[in-house]
Protein backbone atom coordinates (compact mmCIF):
# COMPACT_ATOMS: atom_id res chain seq x y z
CA UNK A 1 0.00 0.00 0.00
CA UNK A 2 2.78 2.37 0.51
CA UNK A 3 4.38 1.85 -2.14
CA UNK A 4 1.03 2.65 -4.23
CA UNK A 5 0.70 5.43 -2.38
CA UNK A 6 -2.73 4.23 -0.40
CA UNK A 7 -2.87 5.39 2.89
CA UNK A 8 -5.83 4.04 4.80
CA UNK A 9 -6.58 0.34 5.72
CA UNK A 10 -10.30 -0.37 6.43
CA UNK A 11 -10.13 -3.58 8.37
CA UNK A 12 -13.56 -5.68 8.27
CA UNK A 13 -12.10 -7.40 11.29
CA UNK A 14 -15.39 -9.68 12.67
CA UNK A 15 -18.41 -11.60 10.90
CA UNK A 16 -20.75 -14.28 10.93
CA UNK A 17 -18.10 -17.02 10.93
CA UNK A 18 -15.36 -15.53 13.22
CA UNK A 19 -15.32 -12.72 16.30
CA UNK A 20 -11.42 -13.57 16.13
CA UNK A 21 -9.74 -10.70 18.04
CA UNK A 22 -9.71 -10.77 21.86
CA UNK A 23 -10.92 -7.68 23.95
CA UNK A 24 -9.69 -6.97 27.32
CA UNK A 25 -12.69 -5.63 28.67
CA UNK A 26 -15.12 -8.16 27.14
CA UNK A 27 -16.07 -10.98 29.36
CA UNK A 28 -16.27 -13.92 26.35
CA UNK A 29 -15.07 -13.26 22.87
CA UNK A 30 -18.53 -13.08 20.91
CA UNK A 31 -17.32 -16.74 19.53
CA UNK A 32 -15.77 -19.32 21.08
CA UNK A 33 -13.15 -19.50 18.81
CA UNK A 34 -11.38 -17.91 15.79
CA UNK A 35 -11.53 -19.12 12.48
CA UNK A 36 -8.72 -21.58 13.02
CA UNK A 37 -6.07 -21.80 16.39
CA UNK A 38 -3.85 -19.41 15.16
CA UNK A 39 -6.19 -16.68 14.23
CA UNK A 40 -6.84 -14.68 16.75
CA UNK A 41 -5.80 -11.23 17.05
CA UNK A 42 -4.28 -10.80 20.31
CA UNK A 43 -3.19 -7.15 21.80
CA UNK A 44 0.58 -7.32 20.81
CA UNK A 45 -0.27 -8.42 17.64
CA UNK A 46 -3.08 -5.67 16.54
CA UNK A 47 -0.26 -2.72 18.26
CA UNK A 48 2.17 -4.48 15.89
CA UNK A 49 -0.13 -4.18 12.28
CA UNK A 50 -0.99 -0.54 13.44
CA UNK A 51 2.74 0.65 14.10
CA UNK A 52 3.77 -1.03 11.15
CA UNK A 53 1.14 0.35 8.91
CA UNK A 54 1.90 3.74 10.63
CA UNK A 55 5.48 3.46 9.72
CA UNK A 56 4.62 3.85 5.89
CA UNK A 57 1.86 6.69 6.42
CA UNK A 58 -0.99 4.20 6.55
CA UNK A 59 -3.89 4.63 8.81
CA UNK A 60 -5.86 1.63 9.87
CA UNK A 61 -9.52 1.89 10.41
CA UNK A 62 -11.34 -0.99 12.36
CA UNK A 63 -14.73 -1.92 11.42
CA UNK A 64 -17.43 -3.65 13.71
CA UNK A 65 -20.42 -4.47 11.75
CA UNK A 66 -23.98 -3.86 13.99
CA UNK A 67 -26.85 -5.13 14.11
CA UNK A 68 -26.29 -7.04 10.64
CA UNK A 69 -27.32 -9.87 8.95
CA UNK A 70 -26.80 -10.90 5.40
CA UNK A 71 -26.45 -9.82 1.66
CA UNK A 72 -29.44 -9.33 0.36
CA UNK A 73 -28.44 -9.23 -2.81
CA UNK A 74 -27.23 -12.63 -2.60
CA UNK A 75 -30.15 -14.87 -3.46
CA UNK A 76 -29.89 -17.93 -1.92
CA UNK A 77 -26.98 -18.31 0.97
CA UNK A 78 -25.96 -14.98 2.32
CA UNK A 79 -24.17 -15.21 5.15
CA UNK A 80 -24.31 -12.76 8.55
CA UNK A 81 -22.37 -10.20 9.60
CA UNK A 82 -22.78 -10.74 13.39
CA UNK A 83 -23.82 -14.53 13.26
CA UNK A 84 -20.43 -14.90 15.43
CA UNK A 85 -21.64 -12.99 18.52
CA UNK A 86 -24.31 -15.67 19.58
CA UNK A 87 -21.58 -17.96 20.49
CA UNK A 88 -21.17 -16.07 23.55
CA UNK A 89 -23.79 -13.87 23.80
CA UNK A 90 -26.96 -16.13 22.42
CA UNK A 91 -29.61 -13.84 24.19
CA UNK A 92 -28.70 -10.63 21.96
CA UNK A 93 -28.77 -12.33 18.10
CA UNK A 94 -32.20 -13.45 16.36
CA UNK A 95 -32.12 -16.41 14.28
CA UNK A 96 -29.25 -17.14 15.01
CA UNK A 97 -27.75 -20.47 13.23
CA UNK A 98 -31.22 -21.12 12.13
CA UNK A 99 -32.32 -18.61 9.98
CA UNK A 100 -32.08 -18.90 5.68
CA UNK A 101 -33.11 -17.39 2.77
CA UNK A 102 -36.29 -17.83 1.19
CA UNK A 103 -35.46 -19.61 -1.97
CA UNK A 104 -32.62 -22.12 0.04
CA UNK A 105 -33.22 -25.74 -0.78
CA UNK A 106 -34.53 -27.69 2.74
CA UNK A 107 -31.10 -29.21 3.09
CA UNK A 108 -29.51 -26.35 2.72
CA UNK A 109 -31.73 -24.28 4.88
CA UNK A 110 -29.76 -24.38 8.10
CA UNK A 111 -26.69 -21.57 7.70
CA UNK A 112 -24.54 -21.67 10.60
CA UNK A 113 -23.37 -18.20 11.26
CA UNK A 114 -26.26 -16.27 10.53
CA UNK A 115 -27.72 -13.92 13.17
CA UNK A 116 -28.76 -10.44 13.92
CA UNK A 117 -28.08 -8.33 17.06
CA UNK A 118 -31.71 -7.48 18.92
CA UNK A 119 -32.48 -4.19 19.23
CA UNK A 120 -35.01 -4.78 21.88
CA UNK A 121 -32.96 -6.41 24.47
CA UNK A 122 -30.59 -4.05 26.82
CA UNK A 123 -27.55 -6.55 26.90
CA UNK A 124 -27.39 -5.66 23.56
CA UNK A 125 -26.10 -2.72 24.09
CA UNK A 126 -24.15 -3.38 27.29
CA UNK A 127 -22.11 -5.60 25.10
CA UNK A 128 -21.69 -3.25 22.30
CA UNK A 129 -20.46 -0.18 24.28
CA UNK A 130 -17.95 -2.81 25.54
CA UNK A 131 -16.98 -3.84 22.62
CA UNK A 132 -16.55 -0.98 20.85
CA UNK A 133 -14.61 1.13 24.04
CA UNK A 134 -12.20 -1.74 23.21
CA UNK A 135 -11.88 -1.39 19.54
CA UNK A 136 -11.40 2.50 20.30
CA UNK A 137 -8.53 1.92 23.44
CA UNK A 138 -6.55 -0.49 20.65
CA UNK A 139 -7.10 1.17 17.52
CA UNK A 140 -6.22 5.11 17.42
CA UNK A 141 -7.43 6.20 14.42
CA UNK A 142 -10.34 9.16 14.59
CA UNK A 143 -12.85 6.92 12.55
CA UNK A 144 -14.68 4.09 13.56
CA UNK A 145 -16.56 2.12 10.70
CA UNK A 146 -20.02 0.62 12.65
CA UNK A 147 -20.76 -0.87 9.82
CA UNK A 148 -24.80 -1.24 9.51
CA UNK A 149 -25.62 -2.70 5.95
CA UNK A 150 -28.10 -5.57 4.29
CA UNK A 151 -30.51 -5.60 7.78
CA UNK A 152 -32.55 -8.47 7.33
CA UNK A 153 -36.37 -7.52 8.55
CA UNK A 154 -37.08 -11.17 8.83
CA UNK A 155 -34.35 -12.47 11.31
CA UNK A 156 -35.47 -9.81 13.48
CA UNK A 157 -38.80 -11.15 12.95
CA UNK A 158 -37.74 -14.64 14.06
CA UNK A 159 -37.47 -13.15 17.71
CA UNK A 160 -41.19 -13.25 19.69
CA UNK A 161 -40.44 -9.80 21.31
CA UNK A 162 -40.13 -8.10 18.04
CA UNK A 163 -42.87 -10.14 16.53
CA UNK A 164 -45.15 -8.30 19.60
CA UNK A 165 -42.68 -4.91 18.97
CA UNK A 166 -44.07 -5.10 15.50
CA UNK A 167 -47.81 -5.62 15.75
CA UNK A 168 -48.55 -3.55 18.72
CA UNK A 169 -46.92 -0.63 15.64
CA UNK A 170 -43.40 -0.50 15.75
CA UNK A 171 -41.82 -0.30 12.25
CA UNK A 172 -38.18 -2.20 10.86
CA UNK A 173 -37.06 1.00 10.43
CA UNK A 174 -37.87 2.31 14.27
CA UNK A 175 -35.94 -0.78 15.33
CA UNK A 176 -32.55 -0.15 13.25
CA UNK A 177 -33.19 3.64 15.06
CA UNK A 178 -32.75 2.38 18.29
CA UNK A 179 -29.81 0.62 17.32
CA UNK A 180 -28.67 3.60 16.00
CA UNK A 181 -29.97 5.93 18.46
CA UNK A 182 -28.10 3.41 21.11
CA UNK A 183 -24.71 3.21 19.62
CA UNK A 184 -23.92 6.37 17.46
CA UNK A 185 -24.10 8.81 20.05
CA UNK A 186 -21.84 6.56 22.39
CA UNK A 187 -19.62 5.99 19.45
CA UNK A 188 -19.30 9.84 18.67
CA UNK A 189 -19.23 11.71 21.98
CA UNK A 190 -18.58 9.25 24.78
CA UNK A 191 -15.47 7.68 22.39
CA UNK A 192 -14.58 11.03 20.29
CA UNK A 193 -14.94 8.93 16.94
CA UNK A 194 -16.14 10.21 14.04
CA UNK A 195 -18.47 7.36 12.75
CA UNK A 196 -18.54 5.43 9.62
CA UNK A 197 -21.51 2.99 8.33
CA UNK A 198 -22.45 1.70 4.60
CA UNK A 199 -24.77 3.61 2.64
CA UNK A 200 -27.57 1.10 4.10
CA UNK A 201 -28.40 3.40 7.13
CA UNK A 202 -30.02 6.08 4.63
CA UNK A 203 -30.61 4.23 1.41
CA UNK A 204 -30.99 0.69 1.92
CA UNK A 205 -33.63 -1.28 -0.04
CA UNK A 206 -35.67 -1.96 3.31
CA UNK A 207 -34.80 -0.60 6.40
CA UNK A 208 -33.12 2.86 6.91
CA UNK A 209 -32.95 5.24 8.96
CA UNK A 210 -33.83 9.23 8.41
CA UNK A 211 -30.99 12.00 8.42
CA UNK A 212 -32.18 13.53 12.09
CA UNK A 213 -30.65 9.75 13.12
CA UNK A 214 -27.70 10.73 11.22
CA UNK A 215 -25.69 14.27 12.15
CA UNK A 216 -23.70 14.85 9.15
CA UNK A 217 -20.87 16.71 11.07
CA UNK A 218 -19.85 13.34 12.97
CA UNK A 219 -21.62 10.50 10.05
CA UNK A 220 -19.47 9.66 7.08
CA UNK A 221 -21.27 6.93 4.45
CA UNK A 222 -19.74 4.08 2.66
CA UNK A 223 -21.05 3.29 -0.98
CA UNK A 224 -21.01 0.13 -2.56
CA UNK A 225 -24.23 -0.38 -4.90
CA UNK A 226 -25.66 1.55 -7.61
CA UNK A 227 -22.26 3.21 -8.57
CA UNK A 228 -22.28 6.97 -8.83
CA UNK A 229 -25.94 7.25 -8.35
CA UNK A 230 -26.08 6.31 -5.12
CA UNK A 231 -22.83 8.76 -4.38
CA UNK A 232 -24.96 11.45 -5.45
CA UNK A 233 -27.24 10.16 -3.36
CA UNK A 234 -25.52 10.48 -0.57
CA UNK A 235 -23.51 13.83 -1.02
CA UNK A 236 -26.39 15.61 -2.29
CA UNK A 237 -27.93 14.58 1.30
CA UNK A 238 -24.90 16.76 2.81
CA UNK A 239 -22.89 13.79 4.09
CA UNK A 240 -19.04 13.42 3.81
CA UNK A 241 -18.61 9.96 0.71
CA UNK A 242 -16.21 7.29 0.53
CA UNK A 243 -16.77 5.38 -2.31
CA UNK A 244 -16.37 1.63 -3.29
CA UNK A 245 -18.66 1.03 -5.90
CA UNK A 246 -18.83 -2.85 -6.25
CA UNK A 247 -19.23 -2.57 -10.14
CA UNK A 248 -15.92 -1.20 -10.17
CA UNK A 249 -14.02 -1.55 -6.88
CA UNK A 250 -14.91 -5.34 -6.36
CA UNK A 251 -12.01 -6.82 -6.05
CA UNK A 252 -13.19 -10.47 -4.79
CA UNK A 253 -15.60 -10.36 -7.67
CA UNK A 254 -15.93 -13.19 -10.80
CA UNK A 255 -14.44 -16.13 -9.21
CA UNK A 256 -17.62 -17.77 -8.38
CA UNK A 257 -19.66 -18.79 -5.77
CA UNK A 258 -18.25 -19.82 -2.40
CA UNK A 259 -21.13 -21.66 -1.18
CA UNK A 260 -20.85 -24.37 -3.27
CA UNK A 261 -22.39 -25.95 -6.86
CA UNK A 262 -25.49 -23.77 -7.37
CA UNK A 263 -27.91 -26.16 -9.23
CA UNK A 264 -29.27 -23.26 -11.41
CA UNK A 265 -26.52 -23.69 -13.73
CA UNK A 266 -26.76 -26.85 -14.55
CA UNK A 267 -28.85 -26.43 -17.48
CA UNK A 268 -26.99 -26.71 -20.55
CA UNK A 269 -28.46 -24.03 -22.70
CA UNK A 270 -26.81 -20.58 -24.43
CA UNK A 271 -27.57 -17.85 -22.62
CA UNK A 272 -28.72 -14.51 -24.60
CA UNK A 273 -25.81 -12.37 -25.16
CA UNK A 274 -26.28 -9.59 -21.75
CA UNK A 275 -28.33 -10.99 -19.97
CA UNK A 276 -27.50 -13.52 -16.53
CA UNK A 277 -28.23 -16.95 -16.86
CA UNK A 278 -31.76 -17.35 -15.09
CA UNK A 279 -31.37 -13.92 -13.78
CA UNK A 280 -28.69 -14.41 -11.31
CA UNK A 281 -27.47 -10.43 -10.19
CA UNK A 282 -24.53 -9.66 -11.34
CA UNK A 283 -23.36 -12.20 -13.97
CA UNK A 284 -22.97 -16.27 -13.81
CA UNK A 285 -20.96 -18.66 -12.01
CA UNK A 286 -22.50 -17.78 -8.66
CA UNK A 287 -20.66 -15.07 -8.05
CA UNK A 288 -23.31 -12.55 -7.29
CA UNK A 289 -20.70 -9.56 -8.34
CA UNK A 290 -19.11 -10.93 -11.28
CA UNK A 291 -17.89 -9.78 -14.02
CA UNK A 292 -14.35 -9.61 -12.90
CA UNK A 293 -13.28 -6.42 -12.60
CA UNK A 294 -10.35 -5.87 -14.52
CA UNK A 295 -7.32 -3.32 -14.10
CA UNK A 296 -8.83 -1.43 -17.18
CA UNK A 297 -12.46 -1.68 -15.19
CA UNK A 298 -11.02 -0.37 -12.03
CA UNK A 299 -9.37 2.17 -13.92
CA UNK A 300 -12.43 3.92 -15.87
CA UNK A 301 -13.72 4.40 -12.44
CA UNK A 302 -13.99 8.41 -12.19
CA UNK A 303 -15.76 8.73 -8.45
CA UNK A 304 -16.84 12.25 -9.06
CA UNK A 305 -19.14 11.72 -12.02
CA UNK A 306 -22.09 13.78 -12.29
CA UNK A 307 -21.12 15.19 -9.20
CA UNK A 308 -21.85 19.46 -8.75
CA UNK A 309 -18.48 21.02 -7.54
CA UNK A 310 -19.43 21.75 -3.94
CA UNK A 311 -20.56 17.76 -4.07
CA UNK A 312 -17.66 16.82 -5.44
CA UNK A 313 -16.04 18.37 -1.90
CA UNK A 314 -17.55 15.91 0.48
CA UNK A 315 -16.19 12.71 -1.37
CA UNK A 316 -13.22 12.02 0.85
CA UNK A 317 -12.14 9.24 -1.55
CA UNK A 318 -12.52 6.06 -2.86
CA UNK A 319 -11.61 2.36 -1.87
CA UNK A 320 -10.77 -0.62 -3.15
CA UNK A 321 -12.37 -3.70 -1.82
CA UNK A 322 -11.35 -7.58 -1.54
CA UNK A 323 -13.64 -9.58 0.80
CA UNK A 324 -12.13 -12.79 1.87
CA UNK A 325 -13.99 -15.67 1.22
CA UNK A 326 -12.20 -17.01 -1.66
CA UNK A 327 -8.97 -14.91 -0.41
CA UNK A 328 -6.38 -16.14 1.77
CA UNK A 329 -2.24 -15.27 2.09
CA UNK A 330 -1.50 -17.83 -1.17
CA UNK A 331 -3.28 -15.35 -3.16
CA UNK A 332 -3.56 -12.40 -1.46
CA UNK A 333 -0.82 -10.09 -3.65
CA UNK A 334 -2.71 -11.37 -6.98
CA UNK A 335 -5.79 -10.19 -6.20
CA UNK A 336 -4.69 -6.72 -5.47
CA UNK A 337 -2.25 -5.52 -7.17
CA UNK A 338 -1.87 -3.99 -9.78
CA UNK A 339 -5.25 -3.61 -9.82
CA UNK A 340 -5.48 -1.55 -6.53
CA UNK A 341 -2.89 0.32 -8.01
CA UNK A 342 -4.85 1.25 -11.77
CA UNK A 343 -7.29 2.50 -8.58
CA UNK A 344 -4.51 4.48 -6.94
CA UNK A 345 -3.40 6.23 -9.73
CA UNK A 346 -6.87 7.76 -10.61
CA UNK A 347 -7.82 8.77 -7.16
CA UNK A 348 -4.59 10.50 -7.03
CA UNK A 349 -4.20 11.85 -10.74
CA UNK A 350 -7.02 10.88 -11.71
CA UNK A 351 -7.34 9.04 -15.58
CA UNK A 352 -7.50 11.38 -18.11
CA UNK A 353 -4.52 12.95 -20.07
CA UNK A 354 -4.18 16.81 -20.65
CA UNK A 355 -6.21 16.24 -23.96
CA UNK A 356 -9.24 14.99 -21.90
CA UNK A 357 -8.93 11.40 -23.29
CA UNK A 358 -8.76 8.25 -21.26
CA UNK A 359 -4.81 7.29 -21.13
CA UNK A 360 -5.17 3.93 -21.59
CA UNK A 361 -2.01 3.27 -23.30
CA UNK A 362 0.24 5.25 -21.58
CA UNK A 363 -1.07 3.80 -18.21
CA UNK A 364 -0.82 0.33 -19.71
CA UNK A 365 3.09 0.90 -20.40
CA UNK A 366 3.36 2.46 -16.73
CA UNK A 367 0.99 -0.02 -14.65
CA UNK A 368 3.25 -3.29 -17.20
CA UNK A 369 6.79 -1.83 -16.09
CA UNK A 370 4.81 -1.26 -12.46
CA UNK A 371 3.88 -4.53 -11.88
CA UNK A 372 7.37 -6.56 -12.39
CA UNK A 373 9.17 -3.70 -10.16
CA UNK A 374 6.59 -4.65 -7.40
CA UNK A 375 7.35 -8.18 -7.88
CA UNK A 376 11.29 -7.39 -7.62
CA UNK A 377 10.37 -6.04 -4.60
CA UNK A 378 8.73 -9.47 -3.52
CA UNK A 379 5.18 -8.40 -3.82
CA UNK A 380 3.46 -11.18 -6.25
CA UNK A 381 1.49 -8.98 -8.60
CA UNK A 382 -0.32 -10.52 -11.65
CA UNK A 383 0.50 -9.74 -14.96
CA UNK A 384 -1.22 -7.94 -17.11
CA UNK A 385 0.32 -8.43 -20.19
CA UNK A 386 3.01 -10.72 -21.85
CA UNK A 387 6.73 -10.21 -20.73
CA UNK A 388 7.12 -9.34 -24.56
CA UNK A 389 5.29 -5.91 -24.14
CA UNK A 390 7.53 -4.99 -21.22
CA UNK A 391 10.60 -5.39 -23.33
CA UNK A 392 8.66 -3.41 -26.53
CA UNK A 393 7.22 -0.55 -24.64
CA UNK A 394 4.60 0.99 -26.59
CA UNK A 395 4.41 -2.51 -29.51
CA UNK A 396 1.02 -4.13 -27.31
CA UNK A 397 -1.25 -1.02 -27.13
CA UNK A 398 -2.98 -0.63 -30.34
CA UNK A 399 -4.59 2.97 -29.38
CA UNK A 400 -3.97 5.96 -27.81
Amino acid sequence: MGFNKLKVFHWHITDAQSFPIVLPTVPNSPTPAPTSPTSALHRERRRHIVSFAASFGIRVIPEIDMPVYSRLSVARFGSGHTGSWAGAYPEIVTCANRFWAPHAEPALAAEPGTGQLNPLNPKTYRVAQDVLRDMVALFPDPYLHGGADEVNTACWEDDPVVRRFLAEGGTHDHLLELFINATRPFVAQELNRTVVYWEDVLLGPKVTVGPTILPRETTILQTWNDGPENTKRVVAAGYRAIVSSASYYYLDCGHGGWVGNDSRYDKQEKEREGTPLFNDPGGTGGSWCAPFKTWQRVYDYDILHGLTDDEAQLVLGGEVALWSEQSDETVLDARLWPRAAAAAETLWSGNKGSNGKKRYANATDRLNDWRHRMVERGIRAEPIQPLWCSLHPGMCNLSQ
